[in-house]
């Protein structure tokens, strides 16, 4: 075990909802320098609208905004105006346009696309201090494209969510044209000790970050520890009855490394252990034609093969409500704590 720099330099990989809970778990576990790079391409709900009534000149910024809001201390979350523009995020006008992107959109065009003094005019907004930096993987307006096991061809990321229960399997994926990474994500890369891939929606949220040109050849370059975090639960067209050679494949094919990461964050429980301890939680997923990823010691052991490091922890908590499985940002951070300090 080798020991890394007292303040490591932190890049997270990822959007949705995953990024921000991986977000507020390294607050939580007390790092404070993070860049977090998520996808601009969100064509779905009120971003998609907003991106048609722009005629697609605008990035998504739905990921960017998560992101952002997630690097807010927890000591800060209370202050009036940071409850206040959380609030607009959740309100539409009459044209089913969301309040909060209008306004980030209206700081992007007075600063002429420039996010980063968009952050810090929010800081000043909000009076309050982000710990580290959201990051648009481009600043390119494009959209994705995949084709499947059928060999149909969709457009859009709003179709990556419409096909999400079908058995029709994801088999190609790409930009719709050419999309240079920012100069600030390949700064990031460079310069981080430690590269985390989110959990979340793994086309839409994660390796599409791996299309943007630069990004791949800057994380071969990249002495950064990288640590991918499984989803908990499987997509129907995307992660069913994945395995974490699964994993691997999936992300050396778009990151072009070997070994696209080098640990593998898992659930602690295998999926046949987690049908037996929660066969209601099991069976409401399956139902959605999903189920819980999760391992047993000999197929986690495989991807010591390929140079990786399977760490299998308690990650996950059941919520109260739904009873839907979710990664909790207390165990998270307990383990990333752990790997990032001693890796």
């Amino acid at each position: 075990m080798r020991l890394v720099a007292k303040s490591p330099k932190i890049v997270t990989i990822g959007g949705g909802t995953g990024a921000p809970t991986v977000i507020r778990a390294l607050l939580l576990a007390g790092f404070s320098d993070i860049s977090a790079i998520s996808a601009s391409t969100d064509s779905g709900g009120k971003t998609g609208q907003l991106r048609t009534d722009e005629r697609d000149r605008v990035i998504a910024i739905s990921d960017l905004l998560r992101n952002l809001l997630a690097l807010i201390s927890p000591r800060q979350k209370h202050l009036e105006h940071v409850a206040a523009f959380t609030d607009l995020l959740g309100f539409t006008d009459g044209r089913n346009r969301n309040l909060g992107y209008t306004l980030y959109y209206a700081l992007l065009e007075k600063y002429d696309g420039d996010f980063l003094a968009v952050q810090n005019h929010l800081e000043r907004l909000l009076g309050a201090k982000f710990a580290g930096t959201a990051i648009p993987v481009t600043l390119q307006p494009t959209h994705i494209s995949f084709s499947t096991q059928s060999g149909a061809v969709f457009h859009g990321e709003h179709e990556l969510d419409r096909q999400t229960m079908s058995r029709n399997a994801i088999t190609g994926f790409w930009l719709d044209g050419p999309a240079p990474a920012s100069p600030q994500a390949i700064s990031a890369i460079r310069q981080a000790t430690h590269i985390i891939y989110c959990p979340g929606s793994i086309y839409g949220s994660v390796l599409v970050n791996f299309l943007a040109r630069g990004i791949s050849p800057v994380l071969k370059s990249s002495k950064a520890v990288k640590i991918l975090i499984a989803n908990l639960v499987s997509n129907r067209n995307q992660t069913h009855e994945f395995t974490p050679t699964d994993y691997f494949r999936l992300f050396a094919k778009y990151t072009r490394l070997d070994p696209p990461f080098n640990l593998f964050l898992c659930p602690d429980t295998s999926r046949h252990d987690f049908e037996i301890r929660y066969p209601e939680v099991a069976a409401n997923y399956g139902a959605e034609h999903s189920h819980f990823l999760g391992w047993d010691k000999e197929k986690l052991a495989v991807l010591k093969k390929f140079k990786i490091t399977p760490v299998p922890a308690e990650i996950f908590s059941v919520t109260p409500e739904y009873s839907r499985l979710r990664h909790d940002p207390v165990k998270l951070a307990k383990i990333l704590k752990q790997v990032i300090h001693k890796v």
